[in-house]
């Protein structure tokens, strides 16, 4: 047995007794989602939870990352790859992406839902898939380019970061310094230093979007001047 079990009883309680997602499935924008799909899907991430993605939880924290200082490869435990694997191959990553651009329209709610048991049994899995989230913003917030390339995103596992920490501002987000500075062709030139970026490189994708906090020439303080 694995080191994560997940309870489900407790789960379906919160949904169904607690926050009554019986109105809203099988109706609307949910029309072909009922309860005994949104059950059916529980329980294979449950299923998928304790022994697909828990089998390479322990060799994640032991092994860790296989970094080449000479090369820049970063390489992660191959088991590791097998439980990441399993879960973007099943369509899991799929949630998080908009339903436009091929994702799965589900209450955000069941979504949460399936990341509980995800995170419960292996969170680097959860992070690593974050790709189709961060598609997700690019899709619902860019301009066509970049829901074009949210789409590629999507169809092709791309991974993806929020390069966040600096020097002077970890937890103080707000203090970050990165600069952008607009130029006539819709670019932006970022000037800064990021560090401590979570899943920053790996073998894992073919390619990884950094979307970097940065502060437009002309914004204001604290994170509300962010970008």
């Amino acid at each position: 047995m694995g080191h994560y079990i997940a309870n489900l009883r407790d789960i379906e309680f919160c949904l169904f007794d607690l926050l009554d997602r019986d109105s809203i499935l099988g109706t609307s924008i949910y029309k072909d989602i009922d309860r005994a799909t949104a059950m059916g899907m529980l329980e294979e991430i449950k299923r998928l939870a304790e022994k697909d993605l828990a089998d390479s939880f322990i060799d994640g924290d032991r092994m860790g990352v296989d970094f080449n200082p000479a090369t820049g490869d970063a390489k992660l435990p191959p088991s590791f790859i097998k439980s990441y694997r399993a879960y973007v191959d099943n369509g899991w990553g799929l949630i998080d992406a908009p339903v436009e651009i091929g994702g799965t329209l589900i209450p955000p709610s069941l979504r949460w839902a399936i990341a509980e048991m995800v995170l419960g049994s292996n969170p680097s899995v959860h992070i690593y898939a974050s790709g189709f989230s961060f598609a997700h913003v690019a899709y619902v917030l860019g301009n066509e380019k970049q829901k074009q390339l949210a789409k590629i995103m999507v169809e092709k596992d791309w991974g993806a970061t929020m390069m966040l920490t600096e020097p002077e501002a970890g937890s103080d987000v707000g203090a970050g310094r990165s600069k952008a500075v607009e130029q006539p062709d819709g670019t932006w030139h970022i000037t800064g230093t990021k560090r401590f970026i979570t899943s920053g490189d790996s073998d894992l994708n073919e390619n990884l979007i950094h979307f970097v906090l940065a502060r437009p020439e002309g914004a204001g303080p604290g994170t509300k001047g962010l970008s």
